[in-house]
């Protein structure tokens, strides 16, 4: 039986390419929310629940980040891997659109299982800074940077992407990056 990933997309330009060629080694669920604000990890906790039969690896696009950091956070016996992807869920200080990041921010070190943080190098939303943020609170938390990216990863670097998370799902606690397709991995 196939390991089963979540996928929490909160991106205006949705993530099919990571979502299909996941598909191709997991079994991929990707429930549907409402929005991303209050209340978001319930539905995800209740969509994911009857779906999802023991433990399952965790992916956060964009605004999604921040309900999957909850439902981590909430669902520790649950969730082995965490990936976010381009995370709007916590911005650096000074930034005009932190607003309520601060909580979610301060509960990063709460996060028990190995984490993996994407961001494109050109993204113009969420400031570098972020980076080592999320690296000095999630213990065993690694960073990525894909070249040639911003915001919408999936969409703009699709293959250095699939091959970057495909592997830390595939490995988790050991981030090695191989080059496999002949595709150079950020």
């Amino acid at each position: 039986m196939r390991e089963t990933v979540v996928i929490v997309d909160g991106s205006e330009q949705p993530s099919t390419n990571l979502r299909d060629g996941l598909a191709q080694r997991w079994l991929i669920l990707e429930p549907r929310l409402d929005d991303f604000t209050a209340g978001a990890e319930e539905q995800l906790a209740a969509a994911v629940g009857p779906l999802a039969s023991g433990q399952y690896g965790l992916i956060g696009v964009s605004a999604g980040a921040s309900v999957a950091i909850q439902h981590a956070r909430r669902s520790p016996e649950r969730v082995t891997a965490l990936v976010l992807v381009a995370p709007l869920a916590i911005r650096p200080a000074g930034d005009a659109l932190s607003g309520g990041a601060t909580d979610l921010e301060s509960s990063l070190g709460e996060i028990q299982c190995p984490t993996l943080v994407v961001f494109g190098q050109a993204d113009t939303r969420v400031a570098p800074e972020a980076a080592s943020i999320y690296r000095s609170r999630i213990p065993n938390c690694n960073i990525a940077f894909v070249y040639d990216a911003g915001h919408h990863i999936a969409a703009e670097r699709p293959q250095a992407l699939l091959n970057l998370v495909g592997d830390y799902l595939e490995r988790r606690e050991t981030f090695i990056v191989q080059n496999r397709s002949g595709a150079i991995n950020p």
